[in-house]
């Protein structure tokens, strides 16, 4: 009987403990406060707050303080961390399927892009990841991503020919970027700001407010408005924090992420063209490829769309494609 007392107590000590961490969350993103991703977490941490009454509460911690991108990921498969933003290349290595936000020149507008992350392709993308003791709770806004260089600004498909450009350590990326011309390098992003420094490489894609932020106007002098890919952001959870949260509770974080998303998306895309201003100001040289131009830089890049569709799935691809023709 004293040994049944014992385990009792035992499970009730512990079960207290899983509801009060369950309650507390810790929430990590590498890009500084003042960047979208940064107010967007301020903003979901408050709607959190607010939905559910302080029951569950949300610290947010910027600028990579809790780790780059894919040790926070492994700290939330872990049940270290509670809640992350990183960009969907991340989980590329596991669910190939997240791809499909990598293929070149796929996606027209935002309408397109919205139409696929909010859709059927969306959610099949998230049910995937519960094996990885992950939970998708919304997509958030990275925007699209354009090239910048310090030798020549690009106006044409030509003016790509033998850039070093680094890119994101995955095939797509370097297979993309092999069939416009370039010469791919991959790094990771830490390590970027010093190779273009260095000259280690002459070039790199990131979406303005990362080019901005990450100051890269310092060490480049042409950025040309390609748009050649969308990336998004993703907010997840560790399965083992959602889980230990009440059914009412996770339905209000899932409430407050689909928020937070389009105050998210909003701020982030509205940012965009006064970010754009601000690198012009800074002194580098902006240009926009030609629809002619552009045209060739689709076709190029055509054969690695069909090839990279049978590793994502065509069924998916032609889910996204319907999905997007929907939203037109």
């Amino acid at each position: 009987m004293k040994k049944l007392l014992a385990a009792l107590a035992v499970s009730t000590i512990l079960g207290v403990a899983s509801a009060a961490s369950a309650q507390e969350a810790k929430l990590g993103y590498v890009p500084i406060e003042a960047h979208p991703v940064g107010q967007g977490s301020i903003r979901f941490a408050e709607l959190v707050a607010e939905k559910t009454e302080g029951r569950v509460t949300i610290q947010t911690f910027g600028n990579g303080v809790l780790g780059n991108e894919p040790q926070m990921q492994s700290s939330l498969q872990g049940g270290f961390l509670d809640v992350m933003v990183g960009p969907t290349s991340n989980l590329v290595g596991t669910i190939p399927e997240f791809l499909i936000f990598d293929l070149p020149f796929f996606y027209a507008d935002f309408n397109a892009v919205d139409a696929v992350m909010d859709g059927a392709v969306g959610d099949a993308l998230f049910a995937k990841l519960d094996d990885m003791g992950l939970v998708g709770l919304a997509y958030w806004d990275n925007g699209f991503r354009h090239m910048t260089n310090a030798i020549r600004p690009i106006n044409t498909v030509e003016d790509m020919a033998g850039l070093k450009i680094r890119v994101i350590p995955n095939p797509l990326f370097i297979s993309t970027f092999e069939a416009v011309g370039t010469n791919p390098v991959p790094l990771p992003y830490p390590e970027l700001y010093n190779a273009l420094e260095s000259h280690t490489v002459d070039a790199q894609e990131t979406p303005v407010g990362l080019i901005y932020a990450s100051k890269f106007y310092e060490v480049q002098d042409h950025l040309a408005l390609t748009g050649h890919v969308y990336t998004p952001y993703v907010l997840l959870a560790s399965k083992r924090w959602f889980d230990g949260l009440s059914e009412q509770d996770q339905q209000l974080v899932l409430e407050a992420a689909q928020e937070s998303a389009e105050y998210q998306r909003s701020l982030s895309r509205d940012d965009a063209d006064r970010l754009t201003g601000l690198l012009q100001e800074e002194g580098m040289e902006v240009t926009r490829l030609s629809e002619e131009e552009m045209a060739k830089l689709r076709d190029a890049v055509a054969p690695v769309v069909a090839e990279f569709s049978e590793t994502i799935g065509v069924d998916l691809v032609e889910q996204a494609r319907a999905d997007m023709a929907a939203a037109k």
